[in-house]
């Protein structure tokens, strides 16, 4: 199939996808592969929805891997941080999930693109943390909006 479709980006997530159900390790070079064969344009797909098949598959720190590489290149699309944070919280290591939201609500976004990472960290917190960690999220979310007005 990858012969006759290799422009295509669902055939390459089916490989990819039925290596790590046979539980082989040789995704990185398929995932190479892949970049070489697809058009420009569907690179962040593929590498983010492979993304997200190796954090299903138990493999979530080649996973990060993938994410933190793609955030490395476009910090600013807010979609990828939160396809990243929603495969963290899915995990539901605590300590890893509220630094990455750090790090996406420290960066210096439009106001719409911010009220969506603040919003998302505070429905975590309201879920997860207690009543001081919301608190320090609107605190900071104040801060945010009182350094932008200013």
């Amino acid at each position: 199939m990858i012969k006759k479709f290799k422009q295509s980006c669902k055939v390459w997530l089916r490989k990819v996808q039925s290596h790590l159900k046979q539980d082989e390790d040789d995704i990185q070079s398929i995932v190479n592969r892949a970049l070489l064969c697809l058009p420009r344009h569907k690179h962040i797909k593929f590498i983010s929805q492979t993304a997200i098949l190796e954090f299903k598959c138990g493999v979530a720190e080649r996973g990060r891997s993938l994410f933190e590489g793609v955030l490395r290149e476009y910090p600013k699309r807010t979609d990828l941080w939160s396809v990243y944070l929603d495969q963290e919280i899915r995990l539901g290591e605590v300590d890893v999930i509220r630094s990455l939201f750090e790090r996406a609500i420290s960066l210096s976004l439009p106001p719409k693109k911010m009220k969506f990472l603040f919003k998302k960290f505070l429905e975590y917190e309201k879920t997860a943390g207690d009543d001081e960690r919301v608190e320090y999220v609107k605190q900071r979310a104040m801060e945010y909006a009182d350094s932008t007005l200013a």
